[in-house]
């Protein structure tokens, strides 16, 4: 849809499921879709493989009740190890590595550890040089 003083109207972002953010990040149904889809699939062979086998051959009827409750079990147990293992896999933000007190980096605190060391290793050298340069001055008596 268009209009001669605004030109062409975009499209709303919220429509698309896959839309992406400015950091290049999936939306929100775009990071959930797989997991849930993984999920969903594995549920449904388990309650499957669950009610085909809880029925004891050809002659009885097939236990469709374990074969829902399978599936239900399947389809969280599933999506949960999943979300762990997404979790488990993202990296943290650089931002959260930065700070002071409780939030300083490790690395900036090594690097200010070598430092100080370097300066104390500076000023006893400095130090002991300035008290040997004083000794070896003859005292006139």
């Amino acid at each position: 849809m268009s209009t001669p003083s605004t030109g062409p109207q975009s499209q709303d972002p919220r429509q698309s499921g896959a839309r992406r953010d400015g950091e290049g990040k999936p939306g929100f149904l775009a990071s959930i879709k797989g997991p849930l889809i993984f999920s969903f699939a594995l549920a449904v062979i388990g309650g499957v493989v669950a009610m085909l086998t809880a029925s004891g051959g050809s002659d009885n009827p097939m236990r469709v009740d374990i074969g829902l409750i399978a599936f239900g079990v399947f389809f969280i147990v599933s999506l949960v190890v999943v979300a762990m293992l997404q979790l488990a896999a993202k990296d943290n933000p650089d931002h959260l590595s930065q700070g002071s007190g409780v939030h300083r980096s490790s690395e900036e605190l090594h690097q200010q550890a070598v430092a100080r060391r370097k300066a104390e290793a500076r000023r006893k050298r400095e130090e002991a040089a300035r008290g040997t340069s004083s000794d070896e001055t003859p005292e006139a008596s």
